[in-house]
């Protein structure tokens, strides 16, 4: 520990002294809020490496479309005009998540069965955080994404948590996550190598066309969480072990020593994201988390990413302007900032609080 001590202030350090020479720089709105110059953007990132086989289509729809930042404030402030609160109310909790591709290049060659040589493979990193504030960070995680050389019509996932000292570093630095991540990650896996990364048992995701007629049952039961184009084509993912169980046995990460089982499912397109996520104590009689009625979290996609010309990292394309606010501090001013958590009944800790002395 005293050697990563020793490296943790160096790293941030290097960082900062980097930024003003290394990243486009930003104009205020007339509302306050922060714009990148566009002539700063190039298309997004793919991950692809050389001398490699043609890209399985279902990977590089996945790639093209599971990346940028993704929010249900909308969903919530539907919910809070119908008197549900989240839990055991019957709404959702705000949040957002965002998705940054990571190079492969510096990621252990085990999170990649099929070889990295490869365009059959990719890497995300992912932050879900609550309320619009990008530190307020409840899961984060890494996913290797990786196609199997006999089935070309499925997509694997399989999640990662960060070692303690490379997580709180990514927290330290959260509000520029764009711009340092990457970097940061791959510095320290280039010091600590495969110890960098926890995998997550028996989590994997499998992606693949085709819906799944009982756990994707709510795209026919929830008919208006679906984009207004709903003949636009999406993929589907679920969780693909234990569900006969309640779900996989995974330890919390919120309260250590305590074992939840879990599920999830995902529909995804171009911008709009539903995630079925949910947790259960250990003997699959009470919901920890989640929504209490089964509807998904409906996430409205707020931004592509986009690389900057030197490629040493990414900047948002705002595609939609109203929840920009979404995106932290810079993105707004603080009177719009306690306006918009007004609508919604406040912060969602607060909410969870009071939902649970009722």
């Amino acid at each position: 520990m005293g050697y990563r001590s020793k490296f943790l202030p160096f790293l941030i350090g290097a960082l900062l002294a980097c930024k003003a020479v290394s990243f486009a720089p930003s104009i205020p709105t007339q509302s306050g809020r922060v714009q990148l110059r566009s002539s700063f953007l190039v298309e997004p990132l793919r991950m692809t490496t050389s001398n490699s086989k043609p890209q399985s289509k279902l990977l590089k729809k996945l790639l093209q479309n599971f990346q940028g930042d993704f929010d249900n404030y909308e969903q919530v402030v539907a919910d809070r005009q119908q008197q549900k609160l989240p839990r055991e109310g019957g709404g959702h909790e705000h949040f957002h998540v965002t998705l940054i591709p990571l190079s492969i290049e510096k990621l252990p060659e085990y999170m990649f069965p099929n070889g990295k040589e490869s365009d059959n493979c990719g890497a995300l990193i992912a932050a879900y955080y609550f309320d619009g504030m990008p530190n307020r960070i409840f899961r984060l995680r890494l996913y290797s994404i990786y196609t199997n050389k006999d089935d070309t019509e499925s997509v694997c996932m399989k999640l990662y948590t960060f070692d303690k000292e490379l997580e709180m570093i990514l927290r330290q630095t959260c509000d520029d996550s764009l711009k340092d991540w990457c970097q940061l990650i791959e510095s320290y896996t280039s010091e600590h190598g495969d110890d960098s990364f926890v995998l997550l048992e028996r989590c994997d995701i499998k992606w693949t066309n085709d819906i799944d007629e009982i756990r994707h049952s709510y795209l026919k039961k929830f008919p208006s969480l679906l984009p207004n184009d709903a003949n636009t084509a999406a993929i589907h993912a679920v969780m693909i072990n234990d569900h006969e169980k309640g779900g996989v046995l995974l330890e919390s990460q919120m309260a250590p020593g305590t074992y939840l089982r879990i599920q999830d499912e995902l529909s995804l397109w171009n911008d709009l994201l539903l995630i079925n996520d949910r947790g259960h104590d250990a003997d699959n009689t009470r919901m920890v988390y989640g929504n209490w009625e089964g509807v998904p979290y409906q996430m409205k996609r707020v931004t592509n990413l986009v690389q900057v010309e030197d490629g040493s990292s990414f900047e948002r394309e705002v595609v939609k302007d109203e929840l920009q606010w979404t995106l932290g501090s810079s993105w707004r001013t603080e009177d719009e900032f306690l306006e918009k958590l007004k609508v919604i009944g406040g912060t969602t800790t607060k909410q969870n609080q009071n939902e649970a002395k009722t």
